[in-house]
């Protein structure tokens, strides 16, 4: 697989402000660049991007491409078309009786996908609006029961009705299928698909049936998630055929692209969903985390990515990743296995204000993003952010933002303080730029703490990754908030992503309804795993994968019985016998125990397994973090100069902080705070008495000598 010819692995992270590229090179380089993103047309962004990346290589984009391996893929385009609503005209077939189901919602519904502050202004919250229409939905005559027995078979010329009267009369150009129990008993579906492609075989219509996106109980969600994959299908699909069109048009070897999915795994474009492509960016951020963290020898880890639009957090816990059963996508809750990562919007193009009403300063959830961005970027941005506050503070180098390409502003950034933050409240300019500063760093603290109690933990026992091009400016800070005592900012941490989407596995998952309940039929339950295993190593065969080189993890969705909720538990690979049940009972116990405190569990009550999870993997050829020797501690040939940047604490102000050239430290180099390390891609701020160090992989490793306060 690995010619001489071909030898680089690119990795490309589209995200809402920049795109991102990570070239992994054979011999443990990694070379990283970013690119604004393009969102009129995403590939020109990516084709920019390895271009200029390809130039720092001394080669020109064909030549990379030419060498290149694979091209791995992680992009925003799914997410961004659910925000803007850009996607397909969808019609939805759906049991009779049964056609208002997406739009009554579950009770959750009206509060999903929205923060804290937003659900507590009872009257302004709204329900989601589904991406179908309700004059688009139509009933078959039809029905199963919970078995997936035929009660009423299905009414073929009343479907055929329905579906011409979708196209002709509707004008949609979309379908989705999504018919009761069909997760159980799929043939109802698998007929009313047969029956679209026979009516339109001439048209070119996308169709989703649930059983095959999303063969799971749970009526809300499953079509949620038919839609939104139909919704999506013709703007992914035709992004994707554009791209591949021209990556080899300019010489990447025909089957070399691969998409990130947010699972974390990477597939083929002819085995993607394009739902299944929602939140892929992040996913590669929590790869990244996976693969870094195993060769630091940090069990527990928490994620936070800090970009331009949102600060996204994610937790690796005892080394593994957590999935989301149903994850919320701009406010659509869907039963897809996404790597659970939440964001909120706190990211450096996050608008600050006054509320006109309390007086109080707010920080986000709105951005400037890309276009016209803050005030700072002299592009037309007329809102103060969390970037202007940050340059203002001292924090950015105007003249070194994106390692000189671009010019910022600070005398613009500070006129927009003073008008719409400062003077309503009666403040300095200095002092309101502070506030945005302390503002959105206790938002992100907060999420952090949720994120990490809920999970039965306590925020002592992590160390934070930072990355994103905001989140080393901040990491410190919120760090101090959660008293955490090491933060590691890796030289891959601006496009950190992007790293993990070229690292990243091919990986497919499938998630099943069962409905297995003490004492369990151990046997069954075998049954249906190796059942998924045998369908998934097919899918593995179309990937290019031998049966050997493949490994499986699954997963189990255990409850105690009458409970509602459920927990998921990691299980070993192996034949599951009788004999096997106290082993899994044990491990839920603790799993249990763990999760909600000792004495928590109820055995007496019996336990259920309401749903399965398998991952089937496929390893792909992995970087070599390249480690050098440990010089010494001394810093300051590295030294560029000194700034006066704001600092909070005891006496807050201005102090005289040192500022270093990233490029030009040594592992082993330490320097104490204040002090500001540049890179050409982020400011790494250190605050008084805390001190940062190089390690052997010229990773900064801030630690706090504070006493919990910065």
């Amino acid at each position: 697989m690995l010619s001489t010819e071909r030898r680089y692995i690119i990795g490309i992270d589209t995200g809402g402000t920049f795109t991102d590229v990570t070239v992994l090179s054979p011999d443990g380089d990694t070379i990283i660049n970013k690119a604004p993103t393009t969102p009129g047309d995403f590939s020109s962004g990516v084709m920019n991007a390895l271009a200029v990346t390809a130039e720092t290589m001394g080669l020109d984009r064909a030549a990379l491409l030419r060498q290149s391996l694979v091209f791995k893929h992680g992009t925003t385009v799914a997410t961004n078309a659910m925000i803007t609503r850009t996607g397909s005209k969808v019609g939805l077939l759906t049991t009779a009786g049964h056609e208002d189901a997406i739009f009554i919602m579950r009770a959750i519904g009206r509060v999903d996908g929205l923060e804290d502050a937003e659900i507590r202004h009872v009257t302004k919250v709204t329900k989601p609006t589904p991406l179908v229409e309700r004059t688009n939905v139509r009933g078959l005559f039809e029905r199963l029961d919970f078995r997936g027995n035929v009660i009423a078979p299905l009414d073929e010329a009343d479907t055929r009705d329905a579906i011409k009267y979708l196209v002709d009369e509707r004008g949609v150009d979309a379908i989705a299928v999504c018919l009761l129990f069909s997760w159980k008993n799929p043939q109802h579906e698998k007929r009313v698909v047969e029956l679209i492609n026979e009516a339109c075989a001439d048209r070119n219509i996308f169709v989703t049936a649930s059983h095959v996106i999303a063969p799971v109980a749970g009526e809300y969600a499953r079509i949620n998630t038919a839609v939104a994959d139909v919704f999506l299908a013709r703007t992914i699909n035709d992004y994707v055929w554009e791209l591949r069109r021209r990556l080899h048009e300019d010489g990447l070897q025909e089957g070399g692209v691969m998409m990130m999915q947010g699972n974390g795994g990477i597939v083929r474009p002819e085995e993607m969903t394009a739902v299944g492509t929602l939140q892929s960016g992040p996913a590669g951020g929590m790869i990244a985390t996976e693969y870094v963290a195993g060769k630091l020898g940090h069990p527990n880890v928490i994620t936070t990515d800090m970009g331009g639009t949102s600060f996204d957090v994610g937790l690796l816990t005892a080394g593994t990743l957590r999935y989301a059963r149903e994850p919320i996508v701009e406010r659509a809750r869907l039963l897809q296995p996404l790597i659970q990562v939440e964001s909120i919007g706190a990211g450096g193009g996050t608008i600050a204000r006054v509320d006109p009403v309390t007086g109080r300063l707010l920080v986000g959830p709105a951005s400037a993003g890309a276009d016209p961005g803050p005030v700072a970027y002299g592009m037309g941005g007329q809102s103060v952010t969390v970037t202007d506050a940050n340059i203002v503070l001292g924090y950015i180098d105007p003249g070194y933002f994106l390692g000189g390409r671009r010019q910022l502003d600070k005398a613009a950034a500070e006129e927009a303080i003073r008008t719409q933050i400062a003077e309503p409240l009666r403040l300095s300019v200095v002092e309101a730029a502070a506030g945005i500063y302390e503002v959105v760093n206790s938002k992100m603290s907060d999420l952090i703490r949720k994120q990490v109690v809920r999970s039965g933990c306590v925020p002592e026992d992590f160390v934070i990754y930072a990355f994103g091009g905001a989140g080393p400016v901040h990491a410190a800070a919120y760090g101090a908030d959660l008293g955490i005592s090491k933060i590691y900012v890796f030289p891959m941490s601006p496009v950190f992503s992007a790293f993990g989407v070229a690292t990243a596995d091919v990986i497919h998952t499938t998630l099943k309804t069962t409905l297995y309940t003490a004492p369990i039929d151990m046997a069954a339950l075998d049954c249906d795993l190796e059942t998924v295993e045998g369908d998934l190593a097919n899918i593995m065969k179309r990937e290019g994968f031998d049966q050997s080189d493949v490994t499986f993890r699954r997963t189990l969705y255990m409850r105690y019985t009458r409970q509602t909720n459920d927990v998921e538990l990691h299980v070993p690979r192996r034949r599951l016998t009788q004999a096997g049940l106290a082993e899994i009972e044990s491990l839920f116990n603790q799993r249990y125990e763990t999760l909600y405190g000792a004495g928590s569990t109820h055995e007496e009550a019996g336990i259920e397994v309401m749903a399965i999870s398998i991952d089937a993997i496929g390893r792909t050829p992995k970087p070599r973090l390249k480690s050098f020797p440990i010089e010494g501690s001394d810093a300051s040939p590295a030294r560029k100069g000194t700034r006066r940047a704001y600092f909070v604490g005891e006496k807050s102000g201005f102090r005289d902080a040192a500022v270093y050239d990233y490029i030009a430290l040594r592992p082993g180099n330490v320097l104490d705070g204040p002090a500001i390390i540049e890179t050409p891609f982020t400011s790494v701020v250190v605050p008084e008495g805390v001190r940062a160090e190089l390690d052997a992989y010229r990773n900064i490793v801030i630690e706090g000598t504070h006493d919990g306060h910065h």
